[in-house]
């Protein structure tokens, strides 16, 4: 039987926009060369006197030996005047860097499959994902390869499927889902570590289908706190950390972002999680109504593009933490960004993911630093996860 690939189509639906870009990879964005490519650029008749100087060898693996020298502005010296690539116009798409051959595309092996998918670093991507009727069509189409692999572990594949399905026809709001999910995940957890079998798992998700029939999930979610303190804490501890990781943070796009944030301080200069909230609730939630879906589509995206809950460093509990925090982190993203605009705009909405998935998804050292700060705040529980997505 051949092995598969699988994507869902708005891999397809996405094309380059180039110039037109709101955040451009041609901007503030590593850029590196394979051994091949940095030889063809540099002995290119039209290429090798810009090269000489807008390329500095590494030599770190025949995947990586060079890097561009981007100029001051932040910019790759090979655009020209209209902001396009010289070394694809005069050279070929065969010539261009690794990274520029491959941004913003993202593929895995999965067990015996290929799984494609977008970054959403990219703000078409996001465009695409977020509101694009057709993105998420799949398909699985044989690849060619009979490569016999390991096929993944089958709890990894369980959790994925059960969580996908209990959050898209459970009949949950997406912040309740991410309770039954929980839930669900833990019975994972003790799968992967062979403290219950895989039977078990089939069971709890079974459980949890009636316990939503029965409306316990929802009871349950109703009967965790607000918690506005650890809120506030955590969302300023992780704003900081994006704010001195983030390429581009001095940009108009970023601080835009953190303008709008900052807009909310209280008198004491002093961010006040009740107001962002309140704001939320009052205001944000009911302009958006037209976008209802947005938080699912993200979920949806971001289940379908790490294989959730498949992590090399962290357990199956510890991925659904840090999902949980990337939907509160960009609902208070939205929030303020409304509040300073009186209103939100679908490039608005754009901004707020992009922008934060420009760290999330490209620095592990931003990753490594939401779970110390879930530790920190004593957030690894479930129930005190979930605590951060209640407004009231």
């Amino acid at each position: 039987m051949e092995n598969l690939t699988i994507k869902p189509n708005y891999v397809d639906l996405f094309s380059c926009i180039g110039p037109k870009c709101a955040d451009s990879c041609c901007n503030d964005w590593k850029i590196i060369f394979d051994k091949q490519s940095y030889k063809k650029t540099i002995k290119h008749k039209y290429l090798a006197d810009l090269a000489k100087f807008a390329l500095r060898e590494t030599k770190e693996s025949d995947s990586s030996w060079a890097v561009v020298k981007l100029d001051d502005n932040g910019a790759c010296p090979f655009l020209d005047p209209q902001k396009l690539c010289n070394i694809h116009a005069k050279a070929g798409e065969k010539a261009l860097s690794y990274t520029c051959k491959t941004y913003p595309k993202n593929e895995q092996l999965i067990g015996p499959d290929k799984y494609q998918s977008l970054f959403l670093s990219c703000p078409e991507v996001t465009r695409i994902v977020l509101f694009d009727d057709n993105a998420f069509q799949f398909s699985a189409n044989e690849n060619g390869s009979k490569a016999a692999l390991i096929p993944s572990p089958p709890w990894l594949e369980k959790s994925y499927e059960y969580s996908l399905d209990l959050l898209l026809n459970s009949g949950l709001s997406w912040q309740e889902s991410f309770l039954a999910i929980g839930l669900l995940l833990k019975t994972s957890n003790e799968v992967r570590l062979d403290k219950a079998n895989i039977e078990q798992l089939s069971v709890r998700y079974h459980q949890l289908l009636n316990m939503t029939q029965m409306g316990m999930i929802t009871e349950q979610f109703n009967s965790i706190p607000y918690t506005p303190l650890p809120q506030k804490h955590t969302f300023v501890a992780i704003h900081d950390a994006l704010c001195k990781t983030h390429s581009r943070s001095t940009r108009a796009r970023f601080e835009s972002i953190n303008n709008a944030i900052a807009a909310l301080c209280n008198e004491q200069n002093d961010y006040s999680i009740d107001k962002i909230n309140e704001i939320w609730n009052t205001e944000v939630t009911t302009k958006l109504t037209e976008h209802a879906e947005l938080f699912t589509k993200f979920i949806l995206y971001s289940m379908f593009h790490d294989h959730f809950p498949m992590h090399e460093d962290h357990d199956p509990e510890q991925v659904l933490q840090q999902l949980i925090i990337d939907c509160f982190m960009i609902r208070c993203y939205l929030t303020a960004v409304y509040h300073a605009e009186n209103g939100l705009t679908e490039e608005n909405i754009i901004k707020c993911f992009q922008v934060y998935h420009v760290v999330r998804q490209h620095k592990p050292r931003f990753i490594e630093r939401i779970k110390n700060i879930l530790s920190e705040y004593g957030l690894t529980s479930l129930p005190a996860a979930i605590s951060l997505l209640k407004t009231q």
